[in-house]
């Protein structure tokens, strides 16, 4: 078998750095067995080629930074480049990619040519290892050969299922590290006394809806923008949508920072008659705002690396933070008292971003990564002018993702205002019911965060049918996870209630409303999969509109009426009856839409938006 192709004129004639991801890295752990930008010709019929050219000379540049030895007509320095080091590294991998491309070939009844090897039975381990080599040469080349000939242009559900299941693990470690930011803060004040807590409390649900809500909703537009410009090989354009993104956040966060810092408590006040609760929920407000910016900072750069299919960076970042805040918690309210919790959570938020952006630059290795590139080779350098220009797509994206998050988080935290008017006891178990629905949701919306990632990848590689099969896969995979949540804290509804609390009647009020908790689980995890889906196919605006329906013409106004006007009024029972209706409304017909739409059509809507950007921007 030839060991160079000098006749291909195919996509995958770039340089090795470059080369599809069932060479160097693929589904274990960092993104698919090929990765969706393979599929892009480096040549655009003409168009764009300003960008193609440049990716090519960065290619060139990049030549001297080969990622696996192979036979695919590299030069005996490259091929001799680190290859013990390399090999060591990647000989798990690179096998077990290997067999998945062969059961890839199977499954579409491709065959492979067999080798010429020793028929000796006793063999040294070097003729053994050279074997082993031009085997899976062969299955490389025939699986490279049969893309080439559109034999394989789609992924399998296999594949996608372990793609998922490896990119949600440590984005569900992550959410739940960041969530705890916040929630500590509530438990190492609670000690101080009710009104501290009941502060602390109202301080954290106002920032939830005015602020955390707000830059997580804009930011969505990121989950659609960055994947598809990465998928599309506009790599540059992906930091370009960040300083884009970033800057627009910043604007519309800066007034509401300014309310926070002089006119919190006035704020607080026209929701909460106590007055001293009030002031000392608007103190946490106040200096809370000074970790915000770095907040903004981490969410937006989290994605961007997410859009490269890096997941671990922000996940490690978390693993140090999480920890730090919990100290600074317990150290500062003891020390200082009630002001030592947002001090605490405004310093962590700026050990996030630093710890976010010293381990990109100085951890994260080019051979770590799908693609084989350093993911600041996306950034294009810090650019005022770029920043604030052309924001057209990027908030056609971010208001119904903004409209779909506000949304849900108001919802919710009317909810637990409501059930304040239920008594004591009824806050306290809604409180625990919160929590509960809070910590298992981050499954599902972890998975959904993956998922929208790969979808977008595949629809700004052109590759449709692959979009469409992610999209099948994180839905079953989603409903799957919701019943495993639902059984836990069905079983566990008890040992769950005396985890909180010693109160019998709290502990009573839990166990009686906890099964439609767990109930609701599977409308929840149905909700948090297909916005996922519909994130990374672009159609945020179905959510949006369909979230706001859902919550504020059925959701909530059913929940009102069961709790207050119906007979089995004074119950929990109907706050949540309201809620799991309007997630299932919403989780079914985003569904039906994500599996429905016309996946060519988004390819071509992808194909466009990364197209006419890159006219505004050298990348």
């Amino acid at each position: 078998m030839s060991s160079s192709h000098p006749d291909r004129t195919h996509q995958f004639t770039h340089s090795n750095t470059k080369r599809r991801a069932s060479i160097v890295y693929g589904s274990v752990g960092k993104g698919g067995l090929y990765l969706p930008s393979d599929f892009i010709p480096t040549k655009d019929n003409g168009h764009n080629n300003t960008f193609d050219n440049e990716d090519e000379e960065a290619d060139n540049n990049n030549e001297t930074q080969p990622l696996l030895p192979d036979s695919f007509g590299n030069s005996p320095s490259t091929l001799l480049y680190n290859k013990k080091k390399i090999r060591r590294k990647l000989s798990v991998i690179n096998h077990e990619l290997i067999e998945e491309e062969r059961e890839l070939l199977k499954d579409n009844h491709i065959p492979i040519p067999e080798t010429n090897g020793s028929t000796n039975a006793i063999q040294d381990d070097s003729v053994a290892q050279e074997e082993e080599d031009q085997e899976d040469n062969i299955i490389r080349d025939t699986f490279e050969n049969a893309i080439i000939n559109k034999e394989i242009q789609s992924t399998t559900s296999t594949i996608e299922l372990k793609n998922l299941i490896k990119s949600s693990i440590p984005l569900v470690l992550t959410f739940l590290l960041q969530n705890s930011l916040s929630t500590v803060s509530v438990f190492s004040v609670g000690h101080l006394g009710a009104t501290e807590l009941a502060a602390v409390s109202m301080g954290a649900m106002t920032a939830n809806i005015t602020g955390y809500a707000t830059i997580q909703g804009i930011a969505t537009a990121l989950d659609t923008l960055c994947p598809q410009a990465f998928g599309a090989k506009k790599y540059k354009l992906v930091g370009s949508y960040l300083r884009k993104c970033t800057a627009l956040i910043s604007v519309i966060m800066l007034p509401i920072f300014i309310i926070w810092i002089f006119f919190g408590y006035d704020l607080i006040c026209l929701i909460l008659p106590d007055k001293e609760t009030a002031k000392l929920s608007a103190v946490y407000l106040k200096y809370l705002t000074f970790g915000m910016p770095a907040y903004i900072l981490f969410e937006c750069g989290k994605r961007f690396l997410q859009a490269q299919g890096i997941y671990h960076i922000s996940t490690y970042v978390l693993l140090i933070a999480a920890p730090s805040n919990l100290i600074m918690n317990l150290l500062f309210v003891k020390h200082i008292g009630y002001l030592g919790a947002p001090i605490a959570v405004a310093i962590n938020y700026w050990i996030m971003f630093s710890g976010l952006i010293i381990l990109t630059v100085f951890y994260v290795k080019p051979e770590d990564t799908p693609l084989g590139l350093h993911p600041m080779e996306c950034w294009g350098g810090f650019s005022i002018k770029d920043a604030f220009h052309d924001w057209k797509k990027l908030i056609v994206l971010a208001i119904p993702g903004l409209i779909m998050l506000e949304a849900e988080f108001l919802a919710f935290e009317i909810l637990t205002l409501m059930a304040s008017y239920l008594g004591t006891i009824a806050l306290a178990a809604q409180s625990v019911g919160t929590t509960m629905a809070a910590l298992t949701y981050q499954v599902p919306f972890a998975i959904g965060i993956a998922s929208s990632t790969r979808i977008a990848n595949f629809l700004g590689a052109g590759l449709g049918d692959a979009a469409k099969i992610t999209t099948k896969v994180a839905l079953l995979f989603g409903l799957f996870i919701s019943v495993f949540n639902f059984l836990v804290l069905f079983i566990f509804q008890t040992q769950i209630a005396k985890a909180f609390t010693n109160d019998e009647k709290v502990i009573s009020a839990v166990t009686n409303v906890m099964w439609l908790i767990a109930l609701m689980q599977i409308s929840d995890a149905m909700n948090a999969n297909s916005a996922g889906c519909l994130r990374g196919q672009g159609q945020t605006k179905i959510g949006g509109i369909v979230n706001l329906f859902s919550y504020y013409v059925v959701g909530l106004p059913l929940s009102v009426y069961l709790s207050f006007y119906s007979p089995w009024k004074g119950s929990l029972h109907g706050l949540w009856i309201g809620s799991t209706v309007a997630l299932t409304i919403i989780g079914s017909v985003q569904s039906y839409y994500a599996l429905t739409v016309d996946f060519n059509k988004l390819c071509n809507d992808a194909r466009k938006r990364t197209n006419t950007e890159n006219h505004h921007n050298h990348v």
